[in-house]
């Protein structure tokens, strides 16, 4: 992640408007994806923004957070596979290798057969 794209707790907290302790209770039970900083600060991708929204949406409808989580673990392999194709359509545009090029295409219309199956 691009270091201007990420935020602080209290900064995703009111950009999804939630409290900083909803954040973090949503961070502990592994519902939103942080990195740390090198002082240790949990920085949040500006997507957690859009996950928060999903979250809150979701109990209002009555799901529990262990039926959230189920939810929402599909969207992370997807999200996950995605950012994999954006690195990889990088690096072949970057190269002149055609046997890496090759490769890579190999894998990503696997990821990309993947994720089609994800969506169905």
């Amino acid at each position: 992640m691009n270091g201007k794209d990420l935020l602080k707790i209290g900064e995703l907290a009111k950009a999804a408007g939630v409290t900083n302790r909803t954040i973090d209770y949503y961070t502990q039970i592994n519902l939103l994806d942080f990195e740390r900083t090198a002082k240790n600060y949990r920085m949040y991708s500006a997507a957690m923004v859009e996950r928060v929204h999903m979250i809150e949406n979701l109990k209002q409808q009555g799901k529990s957070l262990s039926d959230i989580r189920q939810i929402i673990t599909p969207a992370r392999t997807l999200e996950n596979r995605v950012k994999e194709l954006e690195q990889d359509i990088q690096r072949i545009v970057q190269s002149d290798n055609l046997d890496q090029i090759k490769q890579l295409a190999i894998k990503d219309l696997a990821v990309i057969k993947s994720l089609l199956l994800l969506l169905h």
